[in-house]
């Protein structure tokens, strides 16, 4: 199988430079079933990171075999093709993802990577098709439902997704200024707590939250406060806010004295 049968095999249909296919090949072992790709170093050291495992001191740079065991294989084949093309062909879309949320979900990851492997430009065009999926000002009940969606799979310490689907959120009116169904499928994702509600608040309540940290205060902390208080005498969340504030406030002022 020659290198361009190889690659159409590989699903990169579109038309790639080919100045590049007299470098050296390494293998691309993925994820936990060990999927298998190849690329060639060319292309492959566009990205910082790449550049030192494939030319730095180190085993891969001998065996030309890199190892991703962490990373899904799939947007790794959506990586490689991105390296070859200047695109991403098939992940990240409402027909791979499976709908809306899984599409986030995909193109959420992949901005993971792209940070992780160092190219901004991908990061660039990944942002551009979430964007295109999110649209927190006019959709935002779908917006919500995405969210809600993907972090059934997110735990505490996937802290790169959960950053960008924050400064989506941020776009949301706060509790006060929705309307009665939007507000409705808010209260419903911040009613389990965990994760997605910390979230939720410490976005809409930016401002709360980057002051606390500047009192040296824990704002995960704050929110969970505020929503036992509600809880246990009902009210409105952002009185709570404000109020919790208030007193952190006073706390660092004495603690100041």
């Amino acid at each position: 199988m020659d290198l361009k049968a190889a690659w159409e095999y590989q699903g990169v249909t579109a038309v790639i430079h080919w100045d590049g296919f007299d470098s050296q090949i390494f293998t691309l072992i993925v994820g936990r079933e060990e999927k298998v790709y190849t690329a060639h170093a060319t292309y492959l050291c566009q990205s910082p990171v790449f550049e030192k495992i494939c030319y730095g001191h180190f085993q891969e740079s001998q065996t030309f075999e890199i190892r991703l065991p962490e990373d899904e294989p799939q947007a790794i084949r959506a990586l490689i093709q991105y390296l070859y093309t200047g695109r991403f062909l098939d992940y990240g879309t409402i027909e791979s993802g499976r709908g809306p949320a899984g599409a986030a979900t995909q193109l959420a990851d992949l901005l993971i990577m792209a940070d992780k492997y160092q190219l901004h430009d991908f990061q660039i065009l990944v942002a551009k098709n979430l964007d295109a999926i999110i649209d927190v000002e006019e959709r935002p009940i779908d917006f919500l439902w995405i969210m809600q969606a993907t972090y059934a799979s997110v735990t505490e310490l996937d802290k790169s997704r959960r950053k960008h689907f924050k400064n989506f959120a941020s776009q949301l009116p706060k509790p006060n200024l929705m309307g009665k169904s939007l507000r409705e499928v808010f209260d419903e994702c911040i009613s389990g707590g965990g994760v997605l509600a910390i979230d939720l608040v410490s976005a809409l309540w930016l401002d709360y939250h980057i002051q606390l940290r500047s009192l040296r205060s824990n704002p995960e902390k704050m929110i969970l406060d505020a929503f036992a208080m509600v809880k246990a005498s009902g009210g409105d969340l952002n009185d709570f806010m404000s109020k919790i504030y208030a007193v952190e406030l006073k706390k660092s002022a004495r603690s100041s004295e």
